[in-house]
């Protein structure tokens, strides 16, 4: 059976609203809810039929995107910001927002955030709690009675989720609960780097910087600009 994610689109302008729901009906798992031009509808609509994700532009008539995704409390949906406003792209990620695309919208970058999404739902009904083991330097992963242990230098890199992290290892991937500034702080700040907002990796798995991104075997990450040198001279 495929697993269905429920989502609301939020967005001022009916062009907009159909480029949405074009991109989000390509993904079997995507299932559309309501569409709403206005905050105030949304607030009421989310809270009738809690949906799993929030599609949501940031400039609109009284409320804002970024105002309404402060008001909602509780279990609320993963927002995606959607915005022809790169300015806002702190003020959205302050507010731990999943993902920020730019309009109009590409599809190989609506393609990047439907597929992260589904990793993150998938992984969040299972997402473990951690520690660490300072006798071994090892992460330790905790979910009910299970517990087992990664090796740092297995760790390829880690991707921040909102309030969890993903660990890539060399042999799969976990969700804990842990933000991605706290993960940062248990590991060896000589061997891990911050290349993005969203991903911090391990020096020693980098195949090659070639781009704007970073190589590390199978996988192919974003370099932000801010982070672009520091990188460099490290590698």
């Amino acid at each position: 059976m495929t697993e269905l994610f429920k989502y609301i689109v939020v967005d001022d302008d009916e062009i907009d609203r159909l480029a949405i729901e074009a991109e989000a009906d390509r993904f079997p798992f995507l299932q559309r809810i309501a569409v709403c031009s206005h905050s105030v509808e949304a607030f009421e609509l989310i809270g009738r039929f809690r949906p799993d994700i929030l599609f949501i532009d940031i400039e609109m008539p009284d409320i804002s995107g970024l105002d309404l995704v402060r008001r909602l409390s509780g279990e609320t949906p993963i927002p995606v910001f959607i915005t022809s406003h790169p300015e806002f792209a702190i003020e959205g990620y302050e507010l731990e927002a999943f993902d920020y695309l730019l309009k109009p919208l590409s599809a190989e970058r609506f393609d990047h955030c439907a597929m992260r999404l589904l990793d993150f739902l998938r992984l969040r009904s299972k997402a473990y709690a951690f520690d660490k083991d300072h006798q071994t330097g090892s992460l330790v992963i905790k979910q009910g009675y299970e517990k087992f242990k990664i090796n740092i230098p297995d760790i390829v890199y880690l991707e921040a989720m909102k309030d969890y992290t993903r660990i890539v290892t060399q042999n799969g991937q976990y969700l804990v609960l842990c933000t991605l500034s706290n993960m940062i702080s248990q590991l060896p700040g000589d061997k891990f780097v911050r290349i993005h907002r969203s991903y911090v990796v391990n020096l020693g798995r980098v195949d090659a910087l070639k781009g704007g991104k970073v190589y590390l075997r199978a996988h192919e990450l974003p370099v932000g600009k801010l982070y672009k040198k520091l990188l460099n001279d490290l590698l």
